[in-house]
């Protein structure tokens, strides 16, 4: 193979700027392997319903080296096409997940379809000759470790996984240059700003957070303190069962006969009377 030698120690021509888009699906390696055969088609499909919704079908048909893995699907647009990525692109996918789902459960109550995505820009080859060089660029890198950050995939972890089935992060120049830029209807206090990070691939910057459909997820069960220091319990148990600790009741009204050691707290009715 000959080496061109001949560029080396000159300046080389920018290549073109292009909007990246990616897009993951959450838990999709935790589903069987005939699910994954479901859902692999059905990302393109709820995609490309959401460009046409958008009036982006033909961005969507010129796609620029656009790649799907399985579980994913990454591509590039021109850069004009930005503010359209973000609306109503983001709401039209979240619409088109939501429609899925009743499909999805038929197979299994369980199976849910819930993307994280992320957006960039930059200067990226794009010749399209099968070169192999396409797309290779510090754009799409960033755009698939916002991906992979915590910050989104806390989003989708944290809230209802039947409401809220899409989380966007974009980076901070997209932020600036199509939100702030008022380059899109919706406003800077939809967005979240978040500090994205991938310490394996010793990744770190500035995102911003999108949620079209945000909902509060049901928290864990936190244990509580006994009183007196008898030990944590939930709330549903016994307090304790030592000995040593006081006997602490909780008491509303109560009719009728009753014994108590150690302190009341409440109203207690004895016939008719109430005792506090």
């Amino acid at each position: 193979m000959d080496i061109d030698l001949s560029s080396l120690g000159k300046s080389a021509p920018l290549p073109p700027y292009r909007a990246v888009l990616a897009v993951d699906m959450e838990n999709f390696s935790r589903t069987s392997a005939h699910h994954q055969q479901i859902i692999g088609p059905m990302i393109l499909k709820v995609l490309e319903q959401a460009f046409t919704r958008s009036d982006m079908l033909s961005v969507w048909k010129n796609a620029r080296f656009p790649r799907h893995n399985g579980d994913g699907y990454v591509m590039g647009a021109d850069p004009e096409h930005l503010p359209f990525l973000i609306d109503p692109f983001l709401e039209e996918l979240q619409r088109a997940l939501k429609e899925v789902q009743p499909f999805l459960a038929a197979h299994d109550r369980s199976l849910r379809m819930r993307l994280r995505a992320s957006i960039d820009v930059g200067p990226l080859p794009d010749l399209g000759d099968g070169s192999g060089i396409d797309a290779m660029g510090e754009a799409m890198i960033s755009t698939h470790r916002l991906l992979d950050s915590d910050p989104v995939r806390d989003e989708l972890k944290h809230t209802d996984p039947d409401t809220t089935l899409l989380a966007t992060i974009v980076s901070r120049r997209v932020y600036e240059e199509v939100v702030l830029g008022g380059f899109t209807s919706i406003s800077s206090a939809r967005w979240k700003p978040v500090h994205a990070s991938v310490p394996s691939k010793d990744f770190q910057a500035e995102g911003y957070l999108f949620v079209p459909t945000p909902s509060w997820g049901s928290p864990p069960e936190q244990p509580v303190e006994t009183p007196g220091g008898g030990g944590r319990s939930d709330a549903s148990g016994p307090a304790s069962d030592s000995p040593d600790s006081p006997t602490v009741n909780q008491v509303g009204h109560n009719s009728g006969q009753m014994f108590q050691a150690g302190t009341v707290h409440g109203g207690v009715n004895f016939g008719g009377r109430d005792e506090r």
